[in-house]
């Protein structure tokens, strides 16, 4: 099984973006999604977003990721 992981938006270039993913940068694939903007969080999986998330629920997330990984 695999989970998505919410990223942050850091800089856009077309159909990727570069995210912060728990604090390493990746570039994904975005073309899936209309409308990203730098600041957004998605989750992706796979090196693609697939779904934008709001701030609050990624925050919540990261933090059991976190928390996860010690």
């Amino acid at each position: 099984m695999c989970l998505a992981t919410p990223v942050r938006v850091l800089k856009l270039n077309k159909t990727t973006a570069t995210v912060d993913a728990l604090g390493e940068e990746k570039d994904i694939d975005t073309s899936l999604l209309p409308n990203i903007k730098v600041g957004d969080y998605l989750y992706f999986s796979h090196g693609m977003a697939i779904k934008k998330v709001g701030k609050a629920d990624a925050e919540k997330v990261l933090k059991i990721v976190k928390a996860w990984n010690g």
